[in-house]
């Protein structure tokens, strides 16, 4: 019988498809069986034509499959459609129910046997006192709590969920924890915010709006959205939240109005013991009641509400007693023997109009209406209402504070371009607040950063000495402009002033510090430091005019580097003088021809002091000194000039130290010229230059460094010129030369 096209497919694909089937065994048996090349090319035809074949009917396969999968989903649609339509029948039975049950003669059950009961109701205040840093905002011994639940806290934008919440209503107020896992023990909460329901506003949210069983909690600038469990859950936190908002005004209108009674009826005469007529309005109920009744005092201008006829009361927000900042003392109207409180409406609106100034930064009226709430609550500390109104007070003036701090805050780029007047109104309320340590600490703070500022915008002129007088003007100018405000602001506390001064001697060390980097360079010379420092101190020294001095403080802090300067300018200046006198041929300056230079020098010594000079000028052209003495006089005596003008008391020493070392060179010099040999013809020369140094130019040193005889330097150096004398010109001038170059 012959196979079919289907039976040798099948038998093919069950072949190839085996575990055991290997591919090469196959071929070399395929091999085997076709002897010539013609067979195998028919066979491999036939294998073509068979998965050709395959390939269609697996197409046909999925087809069929794919067809069978959409009717399977049209039948799903169709069974989803008929579930919707059911679900609303439901909803729509379950409403008609709800309904007649309502309308039964036989009454409704109370929906409220559904809710899971308050647990403050269950077991006392346990709940709402398992909540962690609750009582650091509120007093947990002294609070009811109304009702309470779980609720997801959701994002206001994308309403995703947030995290999970338990929140408690109270009488006055909301608040939310979340919910602490894996916690044992009875705190079970931590304290997440709290909400005064006064101040918020809550909505509710359709399931349009993407979320069921939601509600906003609205309070600027913030925006929370939370999610019941059901709809009735929903409800019963809308409503229970509206109830609360309306009983706690209503109860603190009560207790300030009570509490006004009993203040006016303390004294008042009772109408009892005045008048018994019952013709006199207010004992009779009918004459009271009568719109056209006149009362019979002509001061009193206020008529009966009831009578349409008469002229009302002014209802006007801006009159005296009845605007948020009018007088604070009772006052009332009398009418015969009765007496009507007015004036204590303001209490009751307290909170907004707090919320209202601070929002619209009328931070002075604010602090009037603190005032005035804090003197009522001085005069009226035994009322109902005095903790409930301290409570909403407090958090206020927390609130006030925030803001004013914020005000003060040393980033705003504002404050930095202003004086600190600018910051007068801030510094002032928080003085009044009782935080006036931290106005202080503030109010500094940002004159700091305006000080650092105002520095940063000084431009580096070419001239050093241009700029430090810039730096300088602009620094001590801000110091002392900010001294006097505060001794305005912080007047009575005076107790401040040395946080002031600790302050300024802060801002110097910057001051000092930018000062150093321009004026201690290698390339600045000790004149040009001089000229520096002398600009700075005479600036310090106008701090006299708010009572501070920081000379001394300036000059501490400079010290070190006036010392390297010093130190330095020596150091150079031995160098200069060696290699000097070295190169000199130690014979008198000859100035034949230049007339003009001679006199130049002449003036220029009598400038430094060398008032006998012209002595030492001989023929009119010719001075009987050398070039490398003349040299070390200017250097020395303009040394001395320059140091004269950074000496302090703490720096005197060191001064007269490097004056002394000067001084001791030039007779180390002396002394190997002389041993030297080479200039035996000049000795004579040599030592009147040697006189001239240490018997004119040392005795003038000593006088204009204000230094006494006990000096034991300068006495020394003054009888070095005796040992110079007696030097005789014997001496080996191989060894002279050596002992020089050692000194």
């Amino acid at each position: 019988m012959a196979l079919t096209t289907d039976d040798v497919s099948s038998q093919l694909a069950n072949k190839f498809t085996s575990s055991s089937f290997d591919p090469e065994k196959y071929g070399k048996d395929l091999a085997a069986e076709c002897d010539t090349d013609a067979q195998l090319q028919e066979h491999r035809k036939r294998i073509q034509a068979l998965s050709e074949e395959t390939a269609v009917s697996l197409k046909k396969n999925v087809y069929k499959n794919y067809i069978q999968f959409i009717e399977t989903s049209k039948e799903i649609s169709y069974l989803e459609a008929e579930m919707y339509q059911l679900g609303h029948l439901l909803a729509e039975q379950k409403a008609i129910l709800t309904s007649q049950q309502d309308m039964s003669l036989f009454g409704a059950q109370d929906s409220n046997s559904m809710i899971k009961p308050s647990k403050k109701d269950e077991k006392g205040s346990s709940s709402i006192e398992s909540v962690e840093g609750l009582s650091s905002v509120l007093d947990v011994n002294d609070i009811v709590c109304v009702f309470e639940g779980d609720l997801m806290e959701m994002e206001p934008a994308t309403f995703l969920p947030k995290m999970k919440v338990h929140a408690f209503l109270l009488h006055d107020s909301m608040v939310v924890a979340s919910i602490i896992q894996n916690r044992r023990g009875p705190v079970r909460y931590k304290f997440l915010c709290l909400f005064e329901l006064e101040n918020v506003a809550v909505v509710n949210m359709t399931s349009s709006e993407g979320l069921k069983y939601s509600f906003k909690v609205l309070l600027f600038p913030e925006t929370h959205v939370y999610q019941a469990d059901n709809k009735q859950l929903k409800n019963e936190w809308l409503d229970k939240i509206e109830e609360c908002k309306t009983n706690f005004k209503l109860k603190l209108e009560q207790e300030v109005t009570q509490g006004e009674s009993e203040e006016s009826s303390e004294g008042t005469i009772s109408s009892s013991t005045t008048s018994t007529n019952p013709f006199v309005a207010g004992n009779n109920p009918f004459l009271d009641s009568n719109p056209f009744a006149n009362d019979n005092d002509d001061d009193n201008k206020d008529y009966d509400d009831k009578n349409p006829f008469k002229e009302k009361k002014s209802t006007n927000p801006f009159d005296e007693d009845e605007g948020p900042l009018a007088s604070s003392s009772p006052e009332s109207v009398v009418c015969n023997s009765r007496k009507v409180p007015v004036g204590k409406a303001w209490l009751r609106d307290l909170p907004e109009d707090l919320d209202m100034f601070i929002a619209q930064r009328d931070f002075e009226r604010a602090m009037e209406l603190i005032d005035r709430t804090n003197q009522y609550l001085k005069e009226n500390s035994s009322s109902k209402a005095a903790k409930e109104i301290r409570v909403r007070l407090d958090r206020r003036v927390k609130k006030l504070v925030e803001v004013l701090i914020e005000e003060l805050d040393c980033s705003r780029s504002f404050l930095l371009h202003v004086g600190p007047r600018a910051t007068r109104r801030a510094v002032s309320l928080l003085v009044r607040l009782g935080r006036a340590s931290e106005a202080c600490d503030l109010f500094l703070r940002n004159r700091s950063e305006a000080i650092k500022y105002s520095l940063r915008q000084l431009k580096i002129e070419g001239a050093t000495a241009l700029y430090i007088a810039k730096l300088s003007s602009a620094f001590f100018s801000s110091i002392i402009e900010t001294g006097k405000e505060f001794d305005q602001v912080f007047a009575s506390n005076r107790g401040f002033s040395s946080a002031f001064v600790v302050w300024a001697n802060s801002e110097l060390k910057h001051f000092v510090t930018r000062f150093s980097c321009q004026v201690f360079r290698g390339e600045m010379s000790l004149a040009a430091v001089g000229v520096c420092v002398s600009m700075a101190k005479q600036q310090c020294e106008k701090l006299h005019e708010i009572g501070l001095d920081l000379t001394f403080s300036m000059q501490e802090m400079l010290e070190r580097d006036i010392v390297t300067a010093l130190l330095d300018t020596r150091d150079q200046m031995i160098k200069f003088a060696r290699h000097k006198a070295k190169e000199g041929n130690w014979s008198p300056i000859d100035f034949e021809g230049q007339r003009d230079q001679l006199t130049t020098l002449c003036g220029e010594m009598e400038s430094c002091g060398v008032d006998d000079f012209h002595n030492y000028c001989v023929g009119g052209s010719k001075v009987e000194l050398s070039n490398s003495t003349v040299t070390f006089t200017k250097g020395v005596l303009g040394y001395l000039a320059d140091g004269l003008n950074v000496n302090t008391p703490q720096l005197q020493q060191t001064f007269v130290n490097c004056i002394a070392d000067l001084f001791e060179n030039q007779v180390v010099l002396f002394e190997g010229i002389l041993k030297s040999g080479r200039y035996s013809n000049q000795q004579d020369f040599i030592l009147k230059n040697a006189s001239f140094v240490l018997e004119t130019i040392l005795p003038l040193v000593k006088r204009r460094l204000k230094v006494g005889g006990s000096q034991n330097r300068f006495l020394k150096i003054q009888h070095e010129l005796k040992r110079l004398q007696a030097i005789s010109p014997s001496t080996d001038p191989s060894e002279a030369e050596g002992q020089a170059a050692t000194s």
